[in-house]
């Protein structure tokens, strides 16, 4: 079934001889085949788009009954099936929103082994793609204790977590924008706390000693841990919250722009790419809020500093001036 992944839209062409193939093994007696059939579903639904339709309520029966009684693993396949039914189906949802987000909310609750964390994991990330589909007004009554439960899960000691939680933080900005500021002083504080992570340990050697790479060519292609997996997530995710919050995320711009800056250099392209694209976004942010309205032709340009106080005299700004270390001609 890997294939699907690769191939989602290509396979989604073919549904309606698929899905009742895929349907009927995900009732089979054997947990690995429900596990894949599942996994199929997936992600055949993310580019099904209105065809998934005719295929919800059976779909939804099924994904339900799986994520209340079936095999361990494949809950957490079943739950993000769910998300992706929901993105797909759009308004035509409805009618189960409400029986979904409890049945997330008591998933985004969960504690105890690697399994049951896994599964609260995907339910943070699922929750969030349910509220984007349903709409900031059908969630809004939720989002008070959803964004609580995904906070609590990241003061559990699981790096899967605090990635679900940081996927939860940019989707739900983006769905409910300047709503969204009033996390945002506990928000900041968790993803300078991931930038700054030491990543020493997960190359053998302490903090405090400074190893020579003989041959950078020795790090392997792709080479990410846990932490830089972590820290890419955290990055994408302060990009659209500063986007979505705007004003009300400039306390927080110094200090994370300075780790941001610090990620250019981190051995994984990943994770460079995650700063590099928050980087744009926080410059794209800040020409939106010194420029709120489109230009037009003889309309007298804004400066900054009327909208945006210039700090005190002393004080630091995260700027960079290239040009200034260049020679003269």
């Amino acid at each position: 079934m890997s294939k699907v992944d690769e191939l989602d839209e290509e396979v989604a062409r073919y549904h309606e001889k698929l899905m009742p193939m895929i349907f009927s093994m995900t009732s089979d007696s054997n947990p690995t085949i429900v596990k894949y059939a599942t996994n199929a579903l997936d992600c055949i639904l993310e580019s099904m788009g209105d065809a998934s339709l005719a295929y919800l309520p059976q779909l939804m029966e099924r994904l339900v009954a799986l994520l209340e009684s079936g095999p361990t693993e494949v809950k957490p396949i079943a739950l993000s099936a769910i998300g992706s039914a929901a993105h797909s189906s759009g308004e035509a949802f409805a009618p189960y929103f409400n029986e979904v987000v409890a049945r997330i909310k008591h998933a985004m609750a969960l504690t105890g082994d690697d399994d049951t964390l896994a599964l609260r994991g995907v339910a943070t990330d699922t929750i969030s793609t349910v509220a984007e589909a349903a709409g900031r007004d059908a969630f809004r009554p939720h989002l008070d204790e959803c964004t609580q439960l995904a906070m609590q899960g990241m003061e559990i000691d699981s790096a899967t977590l605090r990635e679900s939680a940081f996927c939860y933080v940019g989707v739900m900005s983006r769905v409910f924008e300047g709503e969204f500021a009033k996390y945002l002083s506990y928000i900041a504080p968790q993803i300078l706390q991931t930038l700054r992570m030491d990543e020493s340990s997960a190359f053998g050697y302490d903090s405090g000693e400074d190893p020579e790479m003989e041959d950078d060519d020795d790090m392997p292609l792709g080479f990410n841990t846990a932490i830089s997996d972590e820290k890419e997530v955290a990055a994408d995710a302060v990009g659209q919250l500063f986007a979505s919050t705007t004003t009300a995320f400039l306390p927080y711009v110094e200090e994370i722009t300075a780790e941001l800056i610090k990620l250019l250099d981190h051995f994984s392209d990943t994770a460079r790419k995650a700063a590099t694209v928050a980087l744009f976004t926080f410059v794209r942010t800040f020409s939106k809020i010194a420029s709120p309205d489109p230009w037009m032709p003889g309309v007298p340009l804004v400066s900054i500093t009327s909208i945006v106080p210039f700090p005190a005299a002393g004080a630091s700004l995260p700027c960079f001036s290239p040009m200034a270390e260049w020679p003269a001609p």
